[in-house]
This record gives structure tokens, sequence and C-alpha cells, in this order.
């Protein structure tokens, strides 16, 4: 690479730094890790040939974050599989892959916290699938199902705040 293109490829990942930054921490939650992948996908970016126009630049470097977080999860989710239930370590590795929806705790409270099931379940399906589909399940319009979940998520804001006062 010749030496303008590469000083030009450093500047255009120094100027998307933040969104990139801001992007993978979204997605994988812990600073230290967020660091380390932002590492590996500066490398990356360094070593590839990527778009020279800034938009498609940070466009090309979210893919190689997406492709490293991926990465950095398999490797958790292994690493996770090797160990022994009764090794301390399990108890602090995560699972990148736990939601709502793998997680029987996190929908019992939400159950707990809605008062019903139903109403769970429908902010479960809005979730997990698209919102036309199940929009034109149910038979309301998009916007129907849309102000449905807000009011069933402003409701269960003021339960949950409620049961833990």
């Amino acid at each position: 690479m010749p030496a303008t293109n590469a000083t030009h490829v450093k500047g255009l990942l120094i100027g998307c730094r933040p969104a990139l930054w801001s992007y993978v921490r979204r997605r994988v939650g812990d600073r230290d890790t967020t660091d380390e992948i932002l590492q590996e996908v500066s490398l990356r970016a360094l070593e590839g040939r990527g778009p020279i126009d800034a938009d498609s630049f940070l466009a090309w470097s979210y893919g190689i974050a997406r492709h490293v977080i991926g990465i950095e999860w398999r490797r958790r989710r292994r690493h996770r599989a090797e160990l022994s239930l009764e090794d301390p370590c399990v108890g602090g590795i995560g699972d990148p892959l736990a939601g709502p929806d793998r997680v029987a705790d996190a929908r019992a409270s939400l159950e707990r916290v809605l008062g019903n099931t139903e109403s769970a379940a429908l902010l479960f399906r809005r979730y997990l699938g698209t919102g036309k589909a199940l929009a034109r399940e149910l038979g309301l319009s998009a916007a129907a199902l849309r102000m449905r979940v807000m009011r069933l998520r402003s409701s269960a804001r003021a339960r949950h705040a409620t049961l833990w006062e």
C-alpha cells in the first residue's frame, strides 16, 4: 500500500473511531472487550483494501466489527463448553446469545412485571419477529401494534418501579 493511501486510511479510521466504538460497545457491553475488538478491527482495516470515502469506510468497518464480534462470541462459547460446571469461572462468563427468548428467568420476570402472560408473549413476539407480520396476524395496523407495544412497555416500566420501591 502506498504511503499516501495508508495515511488516508488511518485518517478515515480515526474519523470513524467514535462511531465504531459505540457500535461495538452496544453489541458487546463490556468496555475491555470493546477495546480489544476495536483494536482487532483497526488492525484488519489497516491491512485491508477498504473504500476511500468516509461513509463507505464506516460501513465497511462495521462489517469487520460484526465479523470480529462473531469470532469473539464463538470463542467464548467454546471456552464455556470446555469448563466444568464446578469451575468458579463459569459464573463470570456471560452468554453472548442470551436474551429474553432464551432465558426463562427473563420471561418470568417480564410476565410478573406485566401482570399477565399474554402481554409478555406479545412483546416477545414483536421483538423476535417482524412487526408487520405480527400486526397482520393480529388484524391490526402497524401503527396500532406500535401503540399497543408502547403502552405495554410504559406500563411495565411503571409496574417495575412500584415493585422495586
